[in-house]
């Protein structure tokens, strides 16, 4: 099952304990009652900032927690344990017209969620809200970079016109498929496939 949670920020600091827990690999609680090893995306009203895991739900008073922005009371209700999988504050889930109803979805909706969470640019190396926002910009500016692009991917050769984009590297624009954008911007600058090299693949 997959589920959509979307947290209200004027009651939980949700920008700030996804990177918080994603850098301390530590899991945290929300209200939801959910079963061990469900999918989660977590999102604020502005759209989807992190997907993660279900460890386990319990019933109980709300757990510490410094990014709760509510005093807590002794009433008890289910708390979802969650273990971060990725979080990306600029992905462009966030700030889209998503019209999902929280809760479980329809696996459909789950599939093409999946697909656009991993596909989209997906970064799982934000450790800052300044870092975050730094990368927010970089995309302003490619995306509204209006020079012709070239005819092929200048990092890899791909010719596909419909999804080439630009890439902005040191003050200039790249023209870049989305794989190679991607890359970009997690730094990787070569993909090896250890698999397939005998040397490196043997115990």
């Amino acid at each position: 099952m997959c589920h959509l949670l979307i947290i209200e920020e004027s009651e939980f600091a949700l920008r700030q304990a996804v990177v918080t827990y994603y850098e301390t690999k530590e899991p945290f609680y929300l209200p939801a009652e959910l079963s061990e090893g469900e999918e989660v995306f977590l999102a604020t009203k502005d759209g989807i900032i992190a997907y993660a895991e279900v460890l386990f739900s319990e019933y109980t008073t709300r757990p510490a927690d410094p990014h709760w922005l509510t005093e807590a009371d002794e009433q008890e209700q289910t708390y979802a344990c969650l273990d971060l999988i990725s979080v990306d504050l600029r992905h462009p889930l966030l700030g889209s017209s998503l019209k999902i109803t929280p809760g479980q979805m329809d696996p459909k909706i789950r599939q093409w969620l999946v697909e656009a969470w991993q596909t989209g640019h997906f970064e799982s190396d934000v450790t800052t809200i300044k870092q975050a926002k730094e990368r927010r910009m970089e995309r302003f500016r490619e995306r509204n970079h209006l020079m012709p692009l070239e005819k092929s991917c200048e990092l890899c050769g791909n010719r596909q016109q419909s999804i080439l984009e630009w890439h902005e590297h040191q003050g200039h624009f790249q023209t870049v498929c989305p794989t190679c954008h991607r890359l970009a911007h997690q730094g990787l600058h070569e993909i090896k496939d250890i698999a397939a090299t005998s040397d490196e693949s043997s115990p």
